[in-house]
């Protein structure tokens, strides 16, 4: 080797060497509380209340745990989503006109993403609250925000499926937090609000029969009751994850049929 390559060599070694040493050591984690397991303790205890007169501490507890989420420990904030969840769990169940904790508890559970979600998806599987369809509204809004995507398909489902209007324009409100998710999946998203949309359009404009003799189908009013509730909710979502912005069905099915490709900004697949 000449001596010029010979310095060549020793010269880059010693860049190399010295980015190698520049390059900044990972961020350590913030320090697990100590506090952390009594307060987690305690809101269960206030949960626990019988006569749920602790109710209104227990949310001043909630929103204090649910603070500076940037400044905790993951396994502290993961021991926080959990204990969160058991507030749904302990005590009496509470009434509508008395749900205000489980309310703050999913707001809070909002918050810490993918576990976060987890504890939602676990209260909206719970049998218990089955028939709270506002209480599961507000929840599933709340598991949007979590924008943990293994929740897609489920509000997906919920936005296109579900019985009760008010779901489905909740699952179809939360599904507008996904403006992150790859293209596919915002396509997919779209494509079936989009197709789900033009099948209630259908119906609600489907003429009622002229023959006095014949039953009137409830289809078509119960369609347009529908549209009525989620029409707003759903566009907003369209809006949001195609970039584009558009208020009627036509105008979002023209488009679709035409650029079935798009990307970002609803412009056609390069």
């Amino acid at each position: 080797m000449s001596v010029n390559a010979k310095l060549y060599s020793l010269c880059l070694s010693l860049v190399l060497a010295s980015a190698v040493a520049q390059k900044p050591a990972p961020t350590p984690p913030p320090p697990l509380d100590p506090a952390l397991p009594e307060q987690c303790k305690e809101l269960k205890s206030l949960a626990a209340e019988p006569k749920m007169t602790a109710d209104f501490q227990a949310i001043s507890l909630i929103q204090k745990l649910a603070k500076d989420l940037e400044q905790k420990n993951p396994k502290d904030k993961e021991r926080i989503a959990k204990a969160l969840g058991d507030v749904f769990t302990t005590g009496k169940l509470r009434p509508a006109d008395k749900d205000i904790l489980y309310r703050e508890a999913g707001d809070a559970l909002g918050r810490f993403e993918a576990d976060g979600a987890k504890e939602l998806a676990k209260v909206l599987g719970d049998a218990r609250f089955k028939d709270a369809t506002t209480l599961r509204a507000h929840l599933i809004l709340a598991l949007g925000r979590t924008k943990d995507e293994k929740q897609v398909d489920w509000l997906l489902d919920a936005t296109t499926r579900s019985p009760h209007d008010e779901i489905r324009a909740a699952a179809g409100e939360a599904l507008g937090n996904y403006k992150e998710l790859d293209i596919k999946g915002r396509r997919e998203i779209v494509k079936q609000i989009v197709r789900e949309w033009g099948s209630l359009h259908s119906s609600a404009t489907t003429a009622a029969p002229t023959d006095p003799n014949v039953p009137i189908d409830p289809g078509p009013e119960n369609a347009r009751n529908t549209l009525r509730a989620v029409e707003g909710k759903w566009n907003g979502t369209l809006g949001a994850l195609t970039g584009l912005s558009m208020t009627q069905f036509a105008d979002w099915q023209r488009w679709l049929n035409k650029n079935p490709g798009w990307t970002s900004g609803g412009t056609k697949k390069p």
